[in-house]
């Protein structure tokens, strides 16, 4: 089994259905080719294959979105290209991200500059820091909030670690009271921060009952068990049959929580 496999929680996908797993590990092999590989991949349209599902979800005609971990904006950029955006909130506590949210021309783009939780908090976070040439370069998409992960990640992934260092950082974590919109989908990609996402929402699932969607992560069973209380139910898409199935893949990098009426 795979590093992929046994820790998919804290890997930073650059799309691995579309980029070949051999050009992958190339890329991965060497910090700074990472570093600009990522950088590169938000002015294109590659983005996870199991993120095609939203394609055949039942939404609103007009589909508001709360994006958390939303990163350098790649997954709001692919919610609208193939939905009708009423409005997507992005929750993102790191400042460089936070930057380049701003300038993406998507109308009716909120950006939030903190993290969600269920308690109002700091939380320490780590990342690798590549530094080439008195120049730093944070692999920002492999942070965590478990440093023993991220040395894992980096033992995993990367052949040239010389010049790597972890580091460390505080960041805001706030609990949402309300949202002024009914909301219509959610997205998670918070590193193992998952659990705590959606209990702090847990009002809004209860009266909007958005579709989800969560990146796989090690509290998977618990969350599985408090969605089940209003009626959600776990699915995988499956790409090569453009369909939703209720049976656990080997592996999958996001799952999809769903109500009835979102499959119709």
């Amino acid at each position: 089994m795979s590093q992929l496999e046994t820790y998919p929680y804290y890997r930073a996908s650059i799309s691995s259905g579309i980029i070949f797993s051999f050009f992958e590990k190339i890329i991965r092999s060497h910090p700074l080719i990472y570093f600009l590989s990522r950088s590169l991949v938000r002015f294109t349209n590659i983005f996870e294959q199991d993120f095609d599902g939203i394609r055949i979800l039942n939404l609103n005609d007009k589909v508001n979105i709360i994006d958390i971990g939303a990163s350098d904006g790649i997954a709001s950029k692919f919610f609208n290209k193939n939905l009708n955006i009423g409005s997507i909130i992005c929750y993102e506590p790191n400042n460089y991200y936070v930057s380049i949210l701003k300038k993406i021309n998507i109308k009716n783009l909120i950006v939030k500059p903190f993290a969600i939780g269920n308690k109002n908090s700091y939380k320490t976070i780590f990342f690798p820091r590549y530094n080439f040439f008195f120049k730093n370069f944070d692999i920002i998409s492999y942070t965590h909030y478990d440093r023993k992960l991220v040395n894992k990640a980096v033992l995993s992934d990367f052949k040239f670690r010389r010049n790597i260092s972890i580091i460390k950082k505080k960041i805001f974590v706030k609990k949402i009271q309300k949202i002024n919109k009914k909301i219509d989908l959610i997205k998670i990609d918070t590193n193992g921060f998952e659990l705590s996402v959606v209990k702090g929402l847990i009002h809004i699932i209860k009266k909007d009952k958005p579709a989800l969607i969560i990146e796989y992560n090690r509290d998977v069973k618990i969350i599985d068990q408090l969605l089940k209380k209003f009626s959600y139910k776990g699915y995988y898409f499956l790409h090569n049959t453009k369909k939703f199935s209720l049976k656990k893949k080997r592996y999958s990098e996001n799952t999809y929580y769903l109500q009835k009426n979102h499959l119709i």
